[in-house]
């Protein structure tokens, strides 16, 4: 069975790689679901801002595992380059919060048809306006639980850790009661 691929934004990758370990391009489930990034990400994890803030990310079990991403062809990269454009000039004329790397990741996902997992709302917006399937990364949780590949003891970890460190995602409450309920 072909993977299916799920691309995973920064903010969705720095709230889980340190948790779920390999966090990319590990399959599981029956769907084969794959996680992966950019290598635009990997430009992004090098700004001295993020370093600071993730020093882990420079460790060699997590700079490994970003090295793989999604195989595109050239008339996919072409395609990819031309709907990047298109994202960007919306980016520039009707929605200046995402940033290049946010219409990198939509114009992937879209020429790919896969979803993309983000809790940025000016992200999840711009994504919308093109019809791009994107998911908040409980929803990537509830489909790791659901699998076998997570459990609930990691998850309410993570949220612990998340609210230790005050970075919730957006609609976390509704999200979480959707998905886990009373869990």
């Amino acid at each position: 069975m072909p993977q299916s691929k799920i691309l995973v934004d920064t903010n969705a990758y720095l709230r889980l790689a340190k948790t779920i370990r390999p966090l990319l391009f590990v399959p599981f489930g029956d769907n084969e679901y794959c996680l992966y990034i950019l290598p635009e990400l990997n430009d992004e994890l090098g700004t001295r801002k993020l370093q600071s803030k993730f020093p882990w990310v420079d460790d060699e079990e997590f700079a490994e595992n970003r090295k793989h991403f999604p195989q595109i062809g050239k008339k996919q990269k072409k395609s990819i380059q031309q709907i990047f454009e298109y994202v960007w000039d919306h980016v520039q004329t009707e929605l200046s919060g995402p940033s290049r790397v946010d219409a990198w990741y939509i114009a992937y996902a879209l020429e790919l048809g896969v979803p993309l997992v983000t809790d940025d709302q000016d992200m999840t917006e711009l994504a919308k306006a093109f019809d791009a399937q994107v998911m908040p990364t409980l929803e990537l949780l509830k489909i790791m639980l659901d699998c076998g590949h997570t459990d609930m003891k990691t998850i309410n970890g993570l949220v612990e850790y998340w609210k230790y460190f005050s970075d919730m995602p957006a609609n976390f409450k509704a999200d979480y009661q959707r998905l886990f309920g009373d869990q």
